[in-house]
């Protein structure tokens, strides 16, 4: 059980009411010491997630900087049982399972090889991605691009367009990739083949989760309660009928992303003009895996 989920099981879903919180900007929070960053991002968490990316990223610079798990599962546990344990908010068992997630991640990280994509060839937006001669690139991009490479591995964004077997045989080889977890958000899954990666996937030993729409579990050859009954999937839905739940992203091992318009249906993959990008950038990487948690403890 991953430590976010030993949160949930300890705290629950957390409290929807709660006293007004205080507000914390990102220009304040990059200046605190790793135990006050913690405390006060959790007291403060609504504001927190509003700002989200520019939070993600100061808790990054914390973890490059040598704090650990173990280190941030304390002090995560110390300032929850200052806020009163079990009365916490919604949003601040949110923002926790995020640092307690970001945390393992970065404890993990170098330890598995991530799928790589075809090589990409003229034009292809990974070959510009962090290049200033456009004068576009800010200081902190040219940060993290170095960071990056630093960590020993290439960065990539590669793009696939549908209909198109050679790109949904990338989105195969993107399953069949996954070693340790695979997490699928998705409108609506009906294509078999795709069906069958993701249960051959739970096979291997994979950590598969799935969050999906409603409405749309119910559409005759929705694949998702089969999964589940087959190969014990757990899954999400959204349970509201005023809206969708219309993301389209999945993460393997938390390191690379497939993210876009495509539908993982038979439709989008034969006839639909789709467009997708897989990226195995870290900060977007670790964006897309907090959002991932983020909708599952909501739903």
């Amino acid at each position: 059980m991953s430590l976010a989920n030993i949160l949930l099981a300890c705290l629950g879903s957390g409290s929807n009411s709660s006293p007004q919180a205080p507000y914390l900007s990102a220009q304040e929070a990059s200046q605190l010491p790793l135990d006050t960053f913690v405390h006060r991002s959790l007291e403060c968490a609504p504001s927190v997630l509003e700002q989200s990316r520019d939070f993600v990223d100061i808790f990054q610079g914390h973890l490059q900087r040598g704090a650990s798990s173990a280190q941030v599962a304390r002090i995560v546990r110390e300032s929850l049982a200052r806020m009163g344990g079990a009365s916490a908010s919604k949003a601040t068992v949110d923002w926790a399972c995020q640092l307690l997630m970001l945390a393992s991640q970065e404890k993990d990280s170098g330890n598995t090889e991530s799928y790589r994509p075809p090589q990409v060839t003229g034009g292809s937006y990974a070959q510009v991605a962090g290049s200033d001669n456009g004068g576009w690139e800010t200081p902190k991009q040219q940060q993290h691009k170095q960071q990056q490479q630093q960590s020993g591995g290439d960065v990539y964004i590669k793009s696939f367009f549908f209909p198109s077997e050679d790109s949904f045989s990338e989105l195969i080889n993107f399953l069949d990739s996954a070693k340790t977890s695979l997490d699928i958000c998705v409108f609506n899954i009906t294509d078999n083949d795709l069906a069958r990666a993701i249960g051959n996937a739970k096979k291997r030993g994979v950590n598969v989760r799935i969050i999906t729409d409603d409405e749309q579990l119910k559409c005759q050859g929705n694949d998702v309660e089969r999964l589940s009954e087959q190969h014990g999937i757990p899954f999400k839905t959204d349970n509201d009928p005023q809206k969708f739940m219309h993301s389209k992203f999945a993460v393997i091992d938390r390191r690379a992303v497939w993210a876009g318009s495509y539908n993982w249906t038979v439709g989008a993959r034969r006839s639909n003009n789709e467009s997708v990008i897989v990226t195995n950038d870290s900060r977007t990487a670790q964006a897309f895996s907090a959002e991932f948690e983020r909708l599952w403890s909501q739903f």
